[in-house]
């Protein structure tokens, strides 16, 4: 065929780009080409199918790039030319895989570059949570800024795993990470299953939202004298209670005991709503006659800790535990009432602790009555001779301390009142999407419109909203047909048998089989807990012809088939998750079929269905939705709240909602609250961002410094202090190989990797908040712990509490971010360091200099390296290798420094089983001489502008959701240029990186 002129024009004009993306440094590699590969490879022979003779030197084509990889791949490894023909020098074979890495390199970049523009981005788990609660003004545990979300867990031990808990993302998979961050738009991917993850939360936080229910009618509680009015907590804290009836007595720190919660709410405080909790205390004998007895620091004044935990989730001492307020109660033995005001969950409770108060595990009433009133003192009675004397001993002990005056340092709890706070009903999550339920088309109009405004983070066109509108104009009228609650002539078969996935139920034999005249699937009347399969049969009536959904929540596997076409299936082993099924069915009747099977416990199987205007009707004796008083059914709920529901749904479904839109170029006012408030907040802007967006205000560097210190200063930037370090410093690997067993079994034991991670962004939100110096990253005089770490990490005394707080530090070899015990055991395998791992870290995380990937088929050192007499004998073993000498020259030296901290960051002069004390000493590439990790920091701060370019260049990546490319570079170079004159501060960065034209466009 002929082209046309257009067509013709066309290549004519694409012709110098496609030459363009020849590369012309491959040339200088045909000459090596043709001394060793023609032979084999060229016009006369082609071993393995490769022809290198014509090979195509546009690399922006996938499958040459393959093959020049390929060439690249034998010379690394040293197995091309073939040893039986005449070999290269190593410095003409240097010269070319230099070259050829080279070029290689820049080729990747280019293929995975976007142009310097940030890819339409969805918003990731974290942000789309977020948004869900302000969007809805929703409240709860699962909303708190910072909040982790759920986690994977193993409920039923069957080895497959989901997700608990009441986040409305609880189902969904992690994000893709791309070096360490997850909010980066080309991995951000949609897919059908996704989507449908997305309208499963979007239903569960609208259901959430509504509040049809009467407005809760909850006492204000008030407990006094004793909180605890059963047994339990420390010895001489329960026996406190035998002598004084006015109060609660704390005597020690809180460890394993020392946790005050009132009994009657141990349980959870029963409706969730916004509480007022106040504390009356007093301190008593600070200045204490047992002095000798107790580490307790006189200086500073008594501090109570007010927390709460779910106590569905390890209660008052377990991972949900979170502290609220700490007061400093003065030394005067009077009453002073504290008050927090908090939103609880209804599962959740409060809890008070001693902060500062002694370890309880030296605190022993016996040691006391020994050393203070040595004639009340008796030696323990045997147990084997009197198991009953033995055990009262301890309780005699402290009694006798009671009975002489009881002297020691204490807190007194006389009360603890819990007021619920409810302002308005319904709530604002409620009128914000029904208003005043008039119903009529212009308050749902004006409804949907400010919704849908505030849904897609910009003003939108009466256009945009109308298909919204009529949706719910159209579903109101809709009359309610009801549907059958139960199936005709329902049988059931079980079978016993240990399955994955649902067998062929035809191909077996049942053990028992029956019928159930209500008509609803039971699983129980199996009489089995484990290890069997059921099938159900028999006949529904569809009242009308149209489209019905089938719902189960089945653990394990089940299906539902009408008419022998499967309806909705959830096979495999999981949870009881809520699936959906969808099919069009005429009205009469159907035959209707139910398999499932349990794996193991606990089994459960709940199934209803419905349809467009039909009230919804279980098909088992458990029914789908929440039977208490205050939850209405779906056919309870007025149609209107319903057809609402459904048309706000479909917004949150939409583009608009789950993406991020913005214009190529310079972005509007609108894209630059949304681009500022996910950096910041991980959520959608707020009245006043889109207030100033409104009048056009926010391209004004003045406005957007003012908005970044008002928005730090909001508790939702805990988002930004919480992701934005851990994708920076690669956080997200703590806990990939946790150290577990013999000397590490503390990690486990006292959950300490959350304090890590938590102490890594407690100090990066301390220099935040104080406008600091990014050099205090490298090195400073203070650190943060608390009583575990002091003890387990850093064998340091006199630290008291489990809150993370500041504390100074006389040793410059702990100084800093860098050497935090969280970065030490993210960078570690579990078993034990590599200076590897960690030299690759600085290059990548402190200096921004990554290395290029290690040639495949390289042996890779052994991961367990605990019965090397040296590490460092290992490394230049493996440097005599020609394909990673280059890389491991700047790699090894930066890892050796840190060798002195162990898996978990403590510090360690030997290896174990080792005589002589670790080497740590190094040559940089540069030829600069590295003698230890203080040695090490020197170094960074000679190298600072390094180490603040590779800070600079990740928080734009995290704040523009983009890998940043070379073309930004030089406003890269501005932003530090103007840094610089501020004292290079971390809240100064973070103003600079808002105002620049990297974040400014898109």
């Amino acid at each position: 065929m002929v082209p046309s002129l257009k067509q013709t024009v066309l290549i004519i004009l694409l012709a110098p780009c496609l030459q363009a993306h020849a590369d012309e440094s491959l040339k200088s590699i045909v000459p090596f080409l043709e001394k060793h590969c023609y032979g084999c490879h060229g016009t006369e022979k082609q071993k393995g199918d490769i022809r290198f003779d014509n090979l195509g030197k546009d690399l922006s084509n996938h499958e040459n790039l393959e093959i020049w990889q390929g060439v690249l791949d034998q010379l690394n490894l040293g197995e091309m030319p073939p040893k039986k023909q005449p070999q290269p020098s190593r410095s003409e074979t240097e010269q070319i895989v230099k070259s050829l890495s080279k070029s290689l390199k820049l080729a990747y970049e280019k293929a995975e570059s976007t142009g310097g523009k940030t890819i339409l981005r969805r918003l990731n788990r974290p942000e789309l949570r977020n948004t869900f609660r302000d969007l809805l003004h929703l409240n709860g545990s699962e909303y708190r800024p910072g909040a982790a979300g759920s986690k994977l867990v193993d409920n039923n031990g069957n080895g497959s795993v989901e997700r608990t808990g009441n986040d409305p993302l609880r189902f969904f998979p992690e994000d893709e990470e791309d070096h360490g961050f997850f909010n980066i738009g080309d991995k951000l991917i949609m897919s059908d299953f996704y989507l449908k993850l997305v309208l499963g939360a979007v239903e569960e936080v609208l259901t959430q939202a509504t509040r049809l229910e009467s407005k809760p009618k909850i006492e204000a509680r008030n407990f006094s004298g004793h909180l605890i009015t059963d047994k339990g907590g420390h010895i001489i804290e329960s026996i406190s209670r035998k002598f004084n009836a006015d109060f609660d007595m704390m005597a020690t720190g809180y460890e394993r005991f020392g946790r005050l919660a009132p009994t009657e709410i141990r349980g959870g405080v029963g409706v969730s709503t916004r509480y007022k909790i106040t504390v009356e205390a007093s301190a008593h004998n600070k200045n204490h006659p047992w002095g000798e007895l107790f580490d307790l620091d006189k200086k500073d004044p008594f501090q109570l800790c007010l927390n709460i935990a779910d106590t569905k989730n390890g209660g008052i001492s377990g991972p949900t535990s979170t502290p609220l307020k700490l007061w400093s109660i003065p030394d005067d033995g009077k009453k002073h009432s504290f008050t927090h005001e908090v939103w609880i969950d209804k599962t959740w409770t409060p809890w008070i602790g001693w902060e500062n108060g002694p370890w309880d595990r030296s605190f022993r009433a016996e040691t006391i009555v020994e050393k203070i009133i040595p004639n009340e003192f008796s030696k323990r009675p045997d147990k084997k001779a009197n198991k009953e004397a033995h055990d009262k001993w301890p309780i005699q002990m402290a009694e006798k301390l009671f009975k002489n005056g009881y002297k020691g340092p204490h807190i007194r709890i006389h009360s603890l009142s819990l007021d619920p706070i409810i302002d308005t009903w319904p709530p604002k999550s409620h009128t914000a999407l029904y208003g005043k339920g008039s119903g009529t088309e212009e308050e749902i109009r004006k409804l949907m419109t400010n919704f849908a405004s505030r849904a897609f983070r910009k003003p939108v066109s009466q256009e945009m909203v109308e298909p919204y509108v009529q949706m719910v104009l159209a579903r109101k009228v809709e009359p309610i047909v009801k549907l059958q609650g139960s199936i005709k002539d329902l049988k059931y078969k079980v079978y016993k048998g240990l399955w994955e996935k649902i067998p062929d139920f035809s191909t077996l034999q049942p053990i028992s089989e029956g019928t159930l005249p209500k008509g609803l699937i039971d699983i129980k009347v199996s009489k089995m807990k484990e290890q069997f399969g059921m099938v159900f049969t028999g006949e529904l009536n569809a009242p009308k012809t149209g489209k019905y959904i089938f719902e189960i929540a089945s653990d394990d596997g089940a299906r539902i088939i009408i008419n022998d076409k499967i309806a909705i299936e959830h096979d495999g082993l999981h949870g009881a998750q809520l699936k959906k099924g969808e099919i069009k069915l005429q009205s009469g009747k159907h035959s209707i079929r139910v398999e499932y099977f349990g794996y193991g416990q606990p089994n459960s199987f709940r199934a209803g269905w419905g349809g467009s205007g039909m009230a919804h009707a279980k098909l088992s004796i458990d029914g789908l939705y929440d039977n208490s008083k205050n939850q209405k059914k779906p056919n309870e709920i007025p149609l209107l709240i319903r057809a609402m529901k459904d048309g706000y749904a479909a917004m949150l479904c939409s583009p608009h909602f789950l993406y991020l839109r913005e214009n190529p170029g310079r972005l509007d006012e609108f894209s630059i609250a949304n681009r500022l408030s996910y950096f910041l907040w991980s959520s959608m802007p707020d009245e006043t961002l889109f207030s100033l967006a409104i009048k056009g205000k926010l391209s004004d560097p003045a406005i957007l410094s003012q908005q970044v210190n008002r928005m730090l200063k909001d508790n939702k930037a805990q988002a930004f202090i919480r992701h934005f370090p851990s994708a920076w410093l690669r956080l997200d690997k703590l806990g990939d190989m946790p150290p577990s067993g013999g000397d590490y079994q503390f990690y486990k034991n006292l959950k300490v990797e959350p304090m890590l991670a938590r102490q890594v962004t407690m100090y990066f939100e301390g220099i935040l908040e104080n406008n600091g110096k990014i050099e205090e990253f490298i090195d400073s005089d203070y650190t943060y712990m608390n009583k575990t770490l002091a003890k387990w990490i850093y064998k340091r005394e006199g630290i008291r509490g489990e809150r993370l707080r500041k504390v100074s530090l006389n040793d410059p070899k702990r100084g800093g971010i860098f050497t935090q015990p969280g970065i030490m055991t993210a960078t570690a395998n579990g078993v034990e360091t590599s200076p590897i791992i960690r030299g690759v870290w600085v290059l990548e995380n402190v200096f921004g200099t990554p290395p290029s990937p290690p040639p495949p088929d390289v042996e890779p050192l052994p991961t367990n390296t605990r019965e090397a007499t040296s590490v460092r004998e290992l490394l230049k073993l493996h440097r005599n290798n020609e394909a990673c000498s280059s890389c491991h020259v700047k790699i090894d030296p930066m890892g050796f420094a840190f060798e002195n901290f162990d898996v978990v960051g403590r510090w360690r002069d030997k290896y174990k089983r080792a005589r002589d004390p670790i080497d740590t000493t190094a040559t940089m590439a540069n030829g600069r001489e590295i003698a230890d990790i203080v040695d090490f920091k020197k170094m960074l701060f000679e190298r600072k502008e390094l180490v603040t370019r590779c800070l600079t260049n990740k928080m734009l990546t995290y704040a523009t959701g983009r890998q940043l490319e070379a073309t930004d570079r030089g406003e890269v170079d501005l932003i530090l240029k103007k840094l610089s004159k501020k004292e290079n501060r971390l809240r100064d960065l973070v103003t600079l990186v808002v105002q620049s034209k990297i974040f400014l466009n898109k």
